[in-house]
């Protein structure tokens, strides 16, 4: 039975069947799904829903619980710290700065591991070397902490890579992505691990692939684009004869360039014919070759690309998907360039409830061109204060990683 009741009498283990808002106001991965535990409920009170519908055939009514229970789960959201209703958001609670510099310099060290681990496999592979999980599993298990911690750390650093190491950078950001990406869904640690493999490993056979198409800096021609593609094939080859391999792994070595309708490669494969992993798989390796810089091309600003791939959606990708995979990373990701309505430009830092309104770090007046100090402020907080546009980090000779560092 479909039953509309106040948001203040949630309770973990209702089924949401309507939020009463459109999928971009709200934070969860689904527009239907189970309230499990009592964050998941502040979560609706932050987004300002006052009632919703619940599904009571397939989750617990309303009546099922007692007026003590009830009163535990309400969780008003006019109750917060006095510092966090202040207009000035630049202030910082103690100790937050601090803790988050200190994720971030873990996460860069973290990414400098992985980057180093794919180049020494990849040398390995060159060689007539089997890949061996032992080199692969500890940086894993260190990038699966990270995201599992703080997904927005490793997230800004994938937009931060050098063209002259782009293979490498590029493989350790499907890991993180794919990773990001299973525990945005709610996926256990061990699939998430298992993606994280995949993604390190997902391009291992252009190992195989001779250095002048590899590194060609121009349009490959269709019988050097044959030979780039067949990196694929080589790549399920080699990580098929790896002992230890999950299938979830594999898929996303072997999935990545299919495409929802058929039309990608080496298969040609097709909506249910690729599996959930291979499908994100494909979503996540599009948006960070789009977002990335080229001998022959800049890289999008992520917004942008994101807002390309949901015209994709149901050609290249599955469209359910492809909304989720924009919860994961925001609809303006970590290091994303911004300009705000006062006309500054600011830097993403992290992404909250609301995708419209990440935390930012101002540092330019675009007006005057007076460069201020860099400022923190949440926009969830700001009533006035909105971003207007993305903006291209080579237009304003921006470098992200600069402001990341300092908060």
């Amino acid at each position: 039975m479909i039953k509309t009741i106040s948001t203040e009498q949630l309770k973990p283990g209702m089924y949401i069947h309507e939020l009463n808002c459109s999928w971009m106001k709200h934070p969860f991965t689904r527009n239907q799904f189970t309230i499990t535990e009592k964050k998941d409920i502040k979560k609706v009170h932050d987004i300002g829903i006052k009632s919703l519908k619940i599904d009571t055939s397939k989750g617990l009514d309303i009546r099922k619980i007692t007026s003590e229970e009830h009163s535990d789960s309400v969780i008003s959201s006019k109750e917060q710290p006095s510092e966090q209703r202040r207009s000035d958001s630049s202030l910082i609670k103690k100790g937050t700065k601090k803790n988050l510099q200190q994720i971030r310099k873990k996460a860069k060290d973290i990414k400098s591991l992985a980057v180093d681990a794919i180049s020494n496999i990849m040398k390995d592979v060159k060689l007539g070397q089997q890949v061996e999980l032992e080199q692969v599993n500890p940086v894993i298990d260190k990038m699966s902490e990270s995201v599992l911690e703080n997904h927005n750390a490793l997230l800004g650093l994938s937009r931060i890579r050098s063209m002259d190491t782009y293979t490498f950078e590029h493989s350790v950001n499907i890991g993180v992505l794919m990773m990001s990406f299973c525990k945005s869904r709610g996926m256990s640690e061990q699939v998430i691990h298992e993606v994280g493999v995949g993604g390190l490993l997902h391009d291992i056979g252009k190992a195989l692939t001779p250095p002048e198409i590899l590194n060609k800096p121009g349009q490959l021609t269709d019988e050097e684009f044959i030979i780039m593609r067949h990196h694929v094939v080589d790549s399920h080859k080699i990580l098929t004869n790896t002992p230890g391999i999950s299938q979830n792994a594999l898929d996303v070595a072997a999935l990545h360039h299919e495409k929802y309708d058929g039309s990608g490669y080496p298969d040609r494969k097709k909506r249910d014919e690729i599996s959930l992993i291979g499908q994100m798989s494909a979503i996540v390796d599009v948006y960070d070759a789009l977002t990335a810089d080229r001998c022959y091309h800049n890289g999008q600003n992520p917004s942008v690309v994101l807002k390309r791939m949901l015209s994709w959606t149901g050609s290249h990708f599955n469209p359910s998907l492809t909304q989720e995979f924009i919860y994961c990373v925001g609809i303006y990701p970590p290091a994303t360039l911004v300009m705000l309505s006062n006309h500054y430009l600011a830097v993403v830092t992290e992404n909250n409830n609301n995708l419209l309104a990440p935390s930012v770090v101002l540092f330019l007046n675009t007006k005057t061109r007076e460069t201020i100090e860099p400022t923190f402020i949440d926009l969830s907080r700001q009533e006035k204060l909105k971003i207007i546009s993305s903006e291209s980090d080579h237009k304003w000779k921006v470098d992200p990683q600069k402001y990341l560092d300092i908060f």
